[in-house]
């Protein structure tokens, strides 16, 4: 039968929270969690920080509610920039000062507005806790993680003071990053990255879904970013003299140019790419897969003439694989129905794939606009950065999350939406992006929109991921002073195993791939 991808839907779902489609259920964790105590702490923290607004713009107040808290536990706190629209904070198990190698766990204080409050079923700034699950503005985007982090992390302040341990571990807490990450990230890595010395950084990025395996749907599939797909938004501005009166058509009517040139901006047909980070995710996702599946996931690039046709039936698919570009406003200067304007303006939200240049991108999309009247200009860029190769610490994260949720399985993912990890990435730090909790509709539903919660349930096992993942790094014999070897050998394996996988692929898959797609 011809070769078809609809397998690779259900992946995505990893990437894109926003999805809907497949059944998702609920999973219990299977490693330890923390005691009642731990719980009540839990709770009751977040509870409060959810009833403290923080819209972007307004971080200052829940941000020194969050420092004050971890100072009261006993972390090392360091407020990097005490400003009302860019509070930045650092929480640690040493004083930054020791200059010890850092491990990041970063969570943004800054939350999208909550909308009519009428429409919520409980205030979005009330904290409430209700039949298991806590309700409130950024109660999964991004406070459970900022919770989930807290919690976790208190647990080692004792051994922190009875060993000296080889590694710090901080909580950074940054306002922006629902707007690009401008006056948090940006001015944390500008101004503050030699102090915090990152040797490692968890973040937001993907989260636990089911119904992914095709060969096991209940089994929940985890996946960790290791790069994603960058901002650019874009500004057209068009000036054209033309007749003033309506009642007068003319060929130069500046809107109806503008009109024009977007429709072959539609109209074309985006060409594919798969990136590193993109063939290493399908790679990893051919495990659970058989047959011929397997051998084209393993090997989409060699696959692309067979795939084509079926990327772009698929629009969550077809935008891992292409930049997007989407038209999210156009607009006249204000004038009378029977005016015809002289000037007109449209917004493009551009999603770049990581290695697409962006002054390659312009030219092209000037060339497809045909229109030198056309101005473009560039609104805001977000980070550029190289993929993180899966390392030693990804490798901890991973034996963390497989031992909290018994049986899940776990795939590094290229995320096509965009955060703050790469402000970190770009500066050659290790960013791995988890939120690591399973997601339900429910929880899909409330992000960015009415009725946000998030279930008690996910907040402990979260947590017991994140102290998992620092007991593995406490507990092995891992130091500064080894470290860059045994990253190195993991690159080294995975790409040389990459590399005799399409060697492999070309000698003997290719055809019997051909033979297999070829009409019968």
């Amino acid at each position: 039968m011809p070769t078809s991808i609809y397998t690779i839907r259900g992946y995505i779902l990893i990437l894109v929270v926003t999805l809907f489609g497949n059944r998702i259920e609920s999973q219990s964790a299977d490693y330890p969690l923390s005691d009642e105590r731990s719980r009540a702490f839990l709770v009751n923290f977040i509870s409060t920080y959810l009833a403290i607004p923080s819209v972007t713009g307004t971080e200052r107040t829940a941000g020194r509610y969050f420092a004050q808290q971890c100072e009261r536990e006993g972390l090392v706190v360091r407020i990097l920039t005490d400003e009302e629209d860019r509070y930045n904070f650092v929480a640690s198990l040493y004083p930054l000062e020791s200059g010890k190698p850092n491990i990041i766990l970063l969570n943004h204080i800054d939350v999208v507005d909550a909308g009519d409050p009428a429409l919520w079923a409980h205030p979005p700034y009330s904290g409430a806790v209700v039949d298991g699950e806590i309700w409130g503005r950024g109660a999964i985007d991004n406070k459970a993680m900022a919770a989930m982090e807290f919690a976790a992390l208190i647990d080692f302040i004792t051994l922190s003071k009875e060993q000296d341990l080889p590694f710090n571990v901080s909580i950074l807490a940054v306002s922006g990053e629902e707007t690009g990450g401008e006056k948090g990230a940006a001015v944390v890595t500008g101004q503050f990255f030699q102090l915090l010395n990152p040797i490692v950084l968890l973040g937001e990025g993907g989260s636990g879904i089911s119904g992914v395996i095709r060969s096991d749907p209940s089994r929940f599939l985890y996946g960790i970013s290791i790069n994603h797909k960058r901002a650019l938004w874009l500004r057209l501005t068009l000036r054209q003299a033309s007749s003033g009166h309506g009642s007068v058509p003319s060929k130069e009517n500046a809107t109806m140019l503008m009109v024009s040139a977007l429709e072959r901006l539609n109209g074309r047909k985006r060409a594919l790419f798969f990136s590193s980070a993109a063939r290493i995710m399908f790679t990893e996702l051919s495990q659970y897969e058989a047959g011929f599946t397997r051998v084209a996931l393993r090997n989409v690039g060699l696959f692309k003439p067979f795939l084509e046709s079926s990327l772009r039936k698929e629009p969550v698919i077809h935008a891992l694989v292409t930049n997007t570009v989407t038209l999210t406003g156009i607009k006249n200067p204000a004038g009378g129905d029977n005016q015809v304007p002289q000037e007109v303006e449209a917004i493009l939200d551009c999603r770049l794939l990581p290695e697409t240049d962006t002054e390659d991108f312009l030219r092209e999309l000037a060339a497809i606009l045909d229109n030198e009247n056309i101005c473009i200009e560039v609104i805001k860029e977000t980070v550029r950065a190289s993929d993180t190769r899966p390392d030693v610490f990804y490798s901890m994260l991973e034996t963390a999350l497989k031992r909290t949720y018994h049986g899940a399985e776990v795939a590094p993912i290229l995320f096509p939406a965009s955060n703050d990890n790469n402000y970190f990435r770009s500066k050659g730090v290790a960013a791995y992006g988890i939120l690591p909790i399973p997601m339900t509709p429910e929880m899909i539903a409330g992000i960015h929109n009415i009725n946000e919660r998030v279930p008690i349930s996910a907040l402990l096992s979260g947590s017991a991921v994140y102290r998992n993942f620092l007991y593995q790094i406490f507990e092995s014999a891992l130091t500064p002073s080894s470290l860059t070897q045994v990253v190195r050998g993991k690159i080294k394996d995975k790409i040389l195993g990459l590399l005799s996988l399409i060697v492999w692929s070309f000698w003997r898959v290719i055809p019997l791939s051909f033979m297999q797609a070829a009409p019968t």
